[in-house]
């Protein structure tokens, strides 16, 4: 395997986890919510999801584990941004100042320990085309759906009465009621959805990526991915390449660290972090995205 092959399956790797939690919060964002909670949903699906791994040995009572417990942080978010009317930006760092010592003391067991059942499944005949066959086809199932899930989300969101209830609401609460829908509900609904599908990026995390748990591992990816729906300019099939553009700037930071290039390790560590900065200015300099009306009067103000 040559070392391109390795770097693009580093990528793959790398981004999975915020290909979950950035298609899940375009989702909520799309219906009116900004849910800087998915850091948090993020995080307790990570460590929830790893206890059971670790405890029961399966993979799906992990990932059934990590799905309610993000969801679950969702939900909260729900409440709060919804029905108590809080601030959704503070709402949101509360919960995830929250989740990060619940997971502390929940995972303060789990700290020394590994998850080392194998989860990939080749493809068979697709696993063998060169360079592609151990990028795409040899990975594990949550990766495998990853690939369709941006699809799946824009396929609902552009092409179903689902979908444009959820953009609705986002734009035009009123005028969604007054076609006989619950607003409250189809928000629920959504933020419950991102917060679920940002715990399967956590559980992927501790499981498949690092297959072990560490106190705030997710270390910012939750807040990369909202950052990244803008990026995205609320578009799902771009969540690809904002996702994996993330994940190659992950994988080469692991690989000047392996070839040992005399650059400091502080320096590295920042390297997705500034790539996707780089990338939101860009974006930001060249064309204003389309945001929702909503999340457009919450963030520049009436």
């Amino acid at each position: 395997m040559n070392e391109i092959t390795t770097i693009l399956i580093s990528t793959i790797a790398a981004g999975t986890p915020i290909l979950y939690a950035l298609t899940g919060d375009m989702i909520g964002q799309r219906a009116g919510i900004i849910s800087l909670s998915v850091e948090g949903s993020m995080l307790v699906g990570a460590c929830i999801g790893f206890g059971v791994a670790y405890r029961t040995q399966s993979m799906t009572l992990a990932v059934l584990a990590a799905l309610a417990a993000g969801g679950l942080v969702g939900f909260l978010q729900a409440f709060l941004a919804i029905d108590r009317k809080t601030n959704m930006m503070a709402s949101g760092f509360v919960l995830m100042f929250f989740t990060q010592g619940l997971t502390a003391f929940y995972g303060r067991t789990l700290l020394d320990v590994s998850f080392r059942k194998p989860l990939t499944f080749p493809l068979p005949f697709l696993s063998e085309i060169p360079v592609l066959g151990p990028v795409l086809f040899s990975q594990d199932i949550l990766t495998y759906l990853s690939f369709l899930l941006p699809a799946a989300a824009w396929f609902v969101l552009t092409k179903t009465k689902l979908g444009l209830l959820v953009c609705s609401v986002g734009e035009r609460p009123e005028v969604t009621q007054a076609y006989g829908h619950d607003p409250r509900k189809i928000q629920y609904a959504a933020v419950i959805i991102a917060g679920m599908l940002a715990g399967a990026g956590g559980v992927q995390m501790s499981c498949v990526y690092t297959m072990s748990w560490s106190n705030d591992m997710i270390n910012g990816r939750g807040f990369i991915a909202s950052a990244l729906v803008i990026l995205c300019s609320w578009k799902p099939l771009r969540a690809y390449m904002a996702a994996y553009l993330f994940g190659l700037a992950q994988a080469l930071l692991v690989y000047l660290q392996v070839k040992g290039v005399p650059i400091s390790m502080y320096v590295t560590m920042m390297l997705p972090y500034l790539l996707t900065l780089a990338a939101l200015g860009i974006i930001s300099t060249s064309k204003k995205p389309s945001m929702p009306e909503k999340i457009k009067v919450i963030s520049t103000g009436p």
